[in-house]
C-alpha cells in the first residue's frame, strides 16, 4: 500500500488542522511565562501557507511536496516557522521523483528533512524540534523493513517522536526547570499525529469552521494601473544535469518583476508578474517539461476585491509600490504606533507591524523588496524571533539585501542614528552594528502561569522584569519592577536611560515613574517615550 498525491494532501491538511486546533497549548509551552508565546501560532501560520500552496498542485507526491516547500518558505514566521519550512524543504527533496509515498520514500524524506533543518541552524541544540525530527528519522531508517503498511509504520514513528519529545527536558535544563517540553517539538508532533489520523481514516478537522482566523491583507494602493497584469507561476521538471536558475532570472527580469526562481533537485518553481505570460512560458520551456501552469489576471482580482470596499477599508493596504530608483530602502518591524513614528523620523522607508505574537512572514519582506527599486536594502527585524525570516528573505531575493540582526526596538533606534545614506552599504552595516551592540535593554511585562525560571519563583499575573534573557524580578507592582530593572541597567555607566511605555501605561504614569527614578540617579538623563507596544509595560534601554 502506498500514499498517492491526493491522500498526501489529506495528510497535510489533517496535520495542519491538528496543529491549528492545539496551537495555544503549544504556545503555552514557552519557557518564559510571558504573554507572547507564539511557537504554535507561527508554526500553524507557516503550515497554513504550505497547505494552501499544495491545494492546486498537480502531479505526484514529489510535485505536491515541492509546492508545500515553496508555500512554507514564503509563509515562514518566527524561528519555529523557519525551521519547519526547512524541514518541509528537506522532506520535498526526499520525495523528488516519487509518484506515491511508501515506507522507503518516507524514510528518505525524513532523512533529508532532518539534514535540511540541522543545516539551517547555525548552532543546533539538542532537546529541541531538531532532536524530535532526528529521532524519528533514525527510527524510520532502523525499522523500515519491519512494516509494509504505511499506517502501522507511521503509528510507530509517531510513538518514537512522542518519546523523544518527552525526553527534551532531560536534554535542556531550562525546560526541566520550567516543567515543559520543547514547544517546537510539540508543534511538529501535532502535525505528525494529525497526518497519522488521516492515514488511519479519521482526518482532523478545524474546530473553527471558518478556518484559522487569518485575515489576508491586500494592498489597496495597487490600482487598476498595475504595471504587470499577469501573475504567472510555473513548475518545471528538468533533467537535473544543468542549472538554469541564473539564466532564467536574467531573461525573465527583462519582461516582468516580482520574480522568484527556486531550483532544487531537478525541479524549478517560477513566480513572475508580466504582461507577456506567453513569453514567460516560452523562455521557461528551455529548462524542461511543465508540470504546472497557473496564470492569473491581477487587475481583475484587484477590481473584484476592492470594488466592494469603501475608502476606509481600502486604506488598510500596507505597501505602495515605488519603482523609482534609490540607493537605500530600509525596512523595519515595529510593535506599536509610537515606535512607528520614531522609525519614520529616523528614515525608515517601510514599516511592517509585528513583534512578539505577530511575527511577519518571509513573504512580507519579499513583497516590499520586489515592489521597490533600491541598490541596497537594510532589514531590521527588531526581535530575535524574526531574524531567521529576514535571513530567509535575503537568501530568496536576487537583490542586495542586508540583515542587521537587531533584537529589540532600542537597538534599532540606535542603529538608525548611525546610518549615513552617503556611505556604502558595508560601511553602514558595520557602523550600525557597532552602535547597537553598545545598547543594554530590558523589559517589564506580566506572567501568564506559575513557574520557576533561573531560580526565580514566578506566579501567574506577577509583574516580571526581564534582562539579558533572564527574569531578574517578580512582584505585583509595575513601577517597582521597572525601578529594579533600571538599578541593574545603570550598574554599568550610563548617560541616557529611555523608558518606552506600552499601550497599557498612560503618559502620566510614565512621566511619574521617570521623575522618581531620575531623582535617584541625577547624573543620568532619563526620557519617557510612547512606544505603543502591546503586552509589555515598558521596554527600557541604557546607553
Amino acid at each position: 500500500m502506498a500514499v498517492d498525491s491526493k491522500k498526501f494532501k489529506e495528510l497535510l491538511e489533517s496535520g495542519y488542522a491538528n496543529l491549528e486546533n492545539n496551537k495555544q497549548s503549544v504556545n503555552d509551552l514557552n519557557v518564559f511565562p510571558v504573554p507572547d508565546g507564539d511557537t504554535g501560532t507561527n508554526m500553524a501560520l507557516t503550515m497554513l501557507s504550505a497547505v494552501r500552496e499544495a491545494e492546486n498542485a498537480a502531479g505526484g507526491v514529489g510535485e505536491v511536496a515541492l509546492s508545500v516547500s515553496s508555500g512554507a518558505l514564503m509563509g515562514a514566521r518566527g524561528n519555529s516557522g523557519v525551521i519547519l519550512s526547512q524541514l518541509l524543504r528537506g522532506f520535498a527533496k526526499g520525495c523528488m521523483g516519487s509518484a506515491n509515498m511508501n515506507p522507503s520514500v518516507l524514510v528518505r524524506a525524513l532523512g533529508t528533512a532532518k539534514e535540511a533543518a540541522y543545516n539551517a541552524v547555525m548552532k543546533p541544540t539538542e532537546g529541541t524540534i531538531l532532536t524530535v525530527a532526528r529521532v524519528m528519522s533514525e527510527f524510520a531508517e532502523d525499522n523500515v523493513d519491519k512494516y509494509s503498511d504505511p499506517a502501522e509504520f507511521m503509528k510507530e514513528l509517531v510513538k518514537a517522536g512522542e518519546e523523544a519529545l518527552a525526553e527534551t527536558p532531560e536534554m535542556l535544563p531550562v525546560l526541566k526547570e520550567a516543567g515543559v517540553v520543547d514547544a517546537g517539538g510539540a508543534g511538529l508532533m501535532c502535525i505528525m499525529k494529525g497526518a497519522l489520523a488521516a492515514l488511519e481514516g479519521n482526518p482532523v478537522r478545524l474546530k473553527n469552521a471558518e478556518g484559522s482566523g487569518v485575515t489576508a491583507q491586500f494592498d489597496s494602493n495597487v490600482n487598476s494601473d498595475i504595471k504587470f497584469a499577469y501573475c504567472t507561476e510555473l513548475l518545471i521538471r528538468t533533467d537535473g544535469k544543468k542549472q538554469y536558475r541564473k539564466q532564467l532570472i536574467d531573461k525573465l527580469m527583462k519582461i516582468g518583476d516580482s520574480l522568484l526562481v527556486i531550483e532544487d533537485s531537478g525541479i524549478i518553481k517560477i513566480h513572475v508578474h508580466s504582461n507577456e505570460p506567453w513569453n514567460v512560458m516560452k523562455t521557461a520551456s528551455a529548462a524542461g517539461e511543465f508540470i504546472r501552469i497557473k496564470i492569473e489576471n491581477m487587475k481583475e482580482q484587484h477590481n473584484e476585491i476592492f470594488g466592494e470596499m469603501n475608502e476606509d477599508e481600502a486604506a488598510t493596504g500596507s505597501v505602495t509600490p515605488d519603482k523609482a530608483p534609490t540607493d537605500y530602502v530600509i525596512i523595519a518591524v515595529s510593535p506599536g504606533k509610537g515606535f512607528d513614528e520614531i522609525l519614520r523620523d529616523l528614515g525608515v522607508n517601510y514599516i511592517i507591524s509585528g513583534g512578539q505574537t505577530m511575527n511577519p512572514s518571509t513573504q512580507q519582506f519579499i513583497d516590499i523588496i520586489e515592489k521597490t527599486n533600491a541598490k541596497d536594502y537594510i532589514l531590521l527585524p527588531n526581535n530575535k524571533n524574526i531574524i531567521m525570516a529576514c535571513n530567509q528573505a535575503r537568501d530568496v531575493s536576487q537583490k542586495n539585501v542586508h540583515v542587521l540582526e537587531t533584537k529589540n526596538m532600542p537597538q534599532a533606534i540606535t542603529a538608525l542614528m548611525s546610518f549615513d545614506p552617503s556611505q556604502a552599504a558595508d560601511v553602514n552595516i558595520a557602523n550600525m552594528a557597532e552602535a547597537f551592540s553598545l545598547v543594554r535593554t530590558a523589559q517589564v511585562t506580566f506572567a501568564v502561569r506559575d513557574t520557576t525560571v533561573g531560580g526565580v519563583d514566578v506566579h501567574k499575573d506577577d509583574v516580571i522584569g526581564i534582562m539579558d534573557g533572564e527574569i531578574v524580578s517578580a512582584g505585583r507592582d509595575v513601577d517597582v519592577a521597572a525601578s529594579e530593572i533600571v538599578d541593574k541597567l545603570v550598574e554599568e555607566p550610563a548617560g541616557l536611560v529611555s523608558l518606552y511605555y506600552g499601550d497599557n501605561v498612560t503618559p502620566e504614569e510614565a512621566e511619574a515613574l521617570k521623575a522618581r527614578i531620575a531623582a535617584k540617579y541625577p547624573e543620568v538623563d532619563f526620557e519617557a517615550i510612547d512606544g505603543g507596544q502591546p503586552l509589555y509595560y515598558y521596554i527600557i534601554s541604557a546607553e
